[in-house]
């Protein structure tokens, strides 16, 4: 019988997606192109997340010591890479451009890795490193709670332009208050708490009185991926904090997102732009918070949706002989001239995502809203 949860997390753990390479040992590709046959850059968020993801796998099955060797791994790969180029850059192929810029979020994300791999292992080692990580973004976060989105290496600053989206301060960044959330569960550390409250009361200048939340402060433009980042912050923020407006902006967007959600369960990634695609990670994210919501009120509001979107989800999951393939997530159903497509590329966190949606979805009646530590 095929099982996506099952199917999905051999195609994380053995199609080659995680690299094996004395050099790079740990680091985990972007995704695998179908056409090429070949995997796509090292991509050092991109680890921080199967990191977490790992964690998320050993607490299901309650101990695997390979699931540990494997989160080293990939833990010391992102230290190294921070060492070596001064912050976590974007990706490492044979493009210098990737490693000339190191990113506030993906950083954020990184943390969240590290302290993961701490949970599994107590090696202080990675404690404290996550901590430098979220020292290092700290520099980028204004007093207004806005993050700048990426520092500059050579000139040793922080920077934003408006060249591409994830260049501009947005709300995405508003998830990058979770490894700092998660530093002040273990220290109580109240600037950590204080610095995490400016961030997130930064949802203000991005919803929309719809619910919506704009990909970046004034603009129209709205991205659900990012949009989930945001509330994915949000969320984990109503955790600790029990502040019930981030709570009430969450089921504001998540109410949007509803109303957008076409009868095969897709959601557009892209509004207002002249992108039109239906992408698979941005679905797993919404499955993952609606079931995290439900769990709060103890009722079954969005369980029904969470069908429908499941359903739609697992039309982009790959059957297929090849291991290199099957069970993997296809990135999205995109729109061109000879109509909708699928784009024959195997996303690495789309994959992660929809490991833990289904996992989160088989399970719906016993999660607690303490799972939220695990999200990533």
């Amino acid at each position: 019988m095929f099982r996506p949860y099952d199917e999905v997390k051999n195609w994380i753990l053995e199609s080659g997606l995680v690299e094996k390479t004395l050099e790079n040992q740990g680091g985990v590709h972007s995704f695998y192109d179908e056409g090429l046959k070949s995997f796509g850059f090292l991509y050092p968020e991109i680890t921080g997340y199967f990191i977490s993801t790992l964690r998320y796998i050993h607490k299901n099955e309650n101990s695997n010591s390979h699931l540990i060797d494997l989160a080293k791994a990939s833990s010391d790969w992102l230290i190294s890479i921070f060492e070596n180029y001064g912050g976590i850059v974007m990706g490492i192929d044979n493009q210098k451009t990737k490693t000339s810029l190191a990113f506030s979020f993906d950083t954020a994300v990184c943390a969240k890795g590290l302290l993961d791999c701490y949970s599994l292992t107590n090696e202080k080692k990675y404690f404290e490193y996550a901590e430098k990580f979220v020292e290092w973004i700290k520099v980028s976060i204004e007093t207004n709670g806005t993050v700048k989105p990426y520092k500059d290496l050579e000139k040793n600053i922080f920077m934003e332009n408006d060249d591409v989206w994830y260049k501009q301060k947005g709300c995405l960044n508003i998830k990058s208050v979770i490894p700092f959330l998660t530093l002040f569960n273990y220290n109580n550390d109240q600037e950590l708490l204080k610095i995490s409250n400016n961030i997130c009361n930064t949802f203000r200048k991005y919803q929309n009185n719809d619910g919506s939340f704009s990909m970046h402060e004034g603009s129209s433009v709205i991205n659900l991926h990012t949009q989930c980042y945001a509330l994915e912050g949000l969320l984990f923020s109503y955790y600790i904090t029990k502040n019930n407006d981030y709570l009430e902006s969450c089921k504001r967007s998540i109410h949007w997102s509803i109303q957008n959600m076409k009868k095969n369960g897709s959601i557009p990634l892209w509004f207002n732009t002249k992108y039109h695609s239906n992408a698979s990670y941005p679905i797993a994210q919404l499955i993952r918070l609606m079931v995290l919501i439900d769990s709060i009120d103890h009722e079954e509001k969005y369980r029904s949706t969470v069908k429908t979107l499941t359903t739609f989800l697992s039309t982009l999951q790959a059957q297929s002989t090849n291991p290199k393939i099957n069970g993997g997530f296809y990135e999205e159903f995109y729109k061109s001239i000879f109509g909708w497509k699928k784009r024959k590329k195997l996303n690495s966190w789309g994959s992660m995502f929809a490991l833990q949606s289904f996992s989160l979805v088989d399970n719906y009646d016993k999660i607690s809203f303490d799972m939220i530590e695990f999200l990533y």
